[in-house]
Parts: structure tokens; C-alpha cells; sequence
């Protein structure tokens, strides 16, 4: 009678105490437990832009470095009279809590170059280097080429992949033959253009068709297929997201990075 009692006791005890919890939780879903500071409609749609990243595998440093990108892009566009896109950010999906507070922390914080907002490209992982801006034309003389070491130790920085003949051939429209390939590259080592004859394919367009990681790439014939090796993920310009991440880890923090990447590159933080 006595264990009965104590349980009895214990069940109602347990109800008192969180039901105010549960009826919260009932009636306003998430958001009414997570109180959470509102905020100003430019931050929604940086959240917005982030939380179509994956940011996984990224340090605290490093998420705060993508919000700062996303903000400014959002500022660029906002110049240049682009219309705002529908922000969309569902507060259940598990990396919600993350991006909102990397955007809270770095609320207003943007980068400037030459007190403009310029277009801040960002890829995964580089081949090793990334690529000098320049070949996007002269107004994007900012972007640096930077030796990235450090992206030889990431698992996206080399992989193959074994292509057939016949499906190369289906793919790009054209035969293809390698001992007649001519093939030019950067300093970077990324494929610039590549062709046979009158055949040419900008590097980055041979790469969309056969769907590869990056235009970093090497072809070998092997008995009738195609090796294909490819360094780095990624168009290769601009911020290497791996070599930044193990930067933060070494203690760097987010104006030293951009200024890395980005010539003349200015942290601000607008009212």
C-alpha cells in the first residue's frame, strides 16, 4: 500500500512539474520553449542562405565565416536592386540551432572590398591552390590565388573514376580521342579549356557534363575506358572552406582568413 502511495505521489509530482512544459510545447511548438530574440529581416534571409549549406562537418569559426559571406552577398544583391528571395527556415531541422547562432553572433558583421560589396566566391576544397581571380576578368582581380596545403589532407581532395568510351562519347556529343587532345590549364592546375581539332570545351563546361567534382582534372586511357583523377571539390575560386576550417582550429580568426583570400579585404559591421 505504502509503494503504491509513493508512486502515486511521485506520478503526480512529475505532472506538476513539467506539465507547464508540455502545454508550452503543445500550444506553441519549438519556438515557445527556445525563446528566441527576433531579428532584423536581413538576418532571416542570411539564416535562410546558410541553412542551405552543409555545415556539418564545419567548426563554430567557421560557421560564423559562411554567415558573414552569406550576409554580405545578401548586401551585395541589395545594391545592385536584386529582389530579395522568399527567406525559408524551418526551426525542426536539426542544424536550425547552429546557423541561428553563428548569424546572432556575427549580426551585422559584412566584408568590403574597396568599400564595396563584391562577390566573395567559397568552394569545399581546393586542388591544392586556388585560383587567381583574374581569369573571371579584370574586375575580379581581388580573388587571390593562395597555396592551400592543407587540402591534400581532406577525403574530397582526390578521387577517380573509371568512364567507357562509348558513354564519354554519349555524354559530350563529340569522340573524343587522347592522343590528339589539346589541353590547357592554369596556374592552379585547373582546366581551362580542352578539345580536338575544331572540338573545344571550356574546362568548367567538360566538368558539368560528366558531373565532376571539380575541372581540376586528368585524363588516362586504360584498355577502353577513361580514367578520370580529380583534385579538389569545387570551382576553386575564392575561400577553400577546408583550409579555412583547419585555420580556425589553428586559432585564426575570421578578417585574417578573408584577407587571405580576398586582396584588401575589410571587416565592418553595419548599425
Amino acid at each position: 500500500m505504502m509503494k503504491r502511495w509513493i508512486k502515486s505521489a511521485a506520478a503526480v509530482g512529475f505532472l506538476i512539474l513539467f506539465l507547464p512544459y508540455t502545454m508550452t510545447l503543445l500550444i506553441n511548438g519549438r519556438e515557445g520553449i527556445h525563446k528566441e530574440t527576433e531579428l532584423p529581416w536581413l538576418e532571416y534571409q542570411v539564416l535562410s542562405r546558410l541553412m542551405q549549406e552543409d555545415y556539418s562537418w564545419m567548426e563554430e569559426g567557421t560557421l560564423d565565416l559562411m554567415a558573414i559571406l552569406c550576409r554580405t552577398e545578401c548586401l551585395r544583391e541589395q545594391d545592385l536592386g536584386v529582389k530579395p528571395e522568399e527567406w525559408t527556415v524551418d526551426p525542426y531541422d536539426n542544424n536550425y540551432e547552429r546557423a541561428y547562432e553563428a548569424v546572432v553572433r556575427t549580426q551585422g558583421q559584412a566584408v568590403t572590398i574597396g568599400d564595396t560589396y563584391r562577390e566573395l566566391p567559397y568552394h569545399v576544397v581546393s586542388s591544392g591552390r586556388t585560383r587567381d581571380g583574374v581569369l573571371l576578368g579584370e574586375t575580379y582581380a581581388y580573388i587571390q590565388a593562395v597555396d592551400c596545403p592543407l587540402d591534400k589532407e581532406s577525403e574530397a581532395y582526390l578521387r577517380s573514376y573509371r568512364i567507357r568510351k562509348e558513354d564519354l562519347t554519349s555524354v559530350l556529343g563529340q569522340e573524343l580521342a587522347l592522343e590528339s587532345l589539346q589541353l590547357d590549364r592554369d596556374t592552379s592546375d585547373y582546366v581551362s579549356w580542352l578539345g580536338a581539332g575544331e572540338i573545344r570545351w571550356k574546362g568548367e563546361e567538360f566538368r558539368s557534363r560528366l558531373h565532376l567534382p571539380s575541372s581540376c582534372f586528368f585524363l588516362e586511357e586504360k584498355d577502353e575506358e577513361i580514367q578520370v583523377t580529380v583534385k579538389g571539390s569545387g570551382h576553386g575560386f575564392g575561400i577553400s572552406l577546408y583550409t579555412a576550417n583547419r585555420l580556425v582550429q589553428e586559432g585564426q580568426e575570421a578578417p585574417e582568413i578573408f584577407q587571405k583570400f580576398y586582396q584588401d579585404a575589410k571587416c565592418i559591421t553595419i548599425p
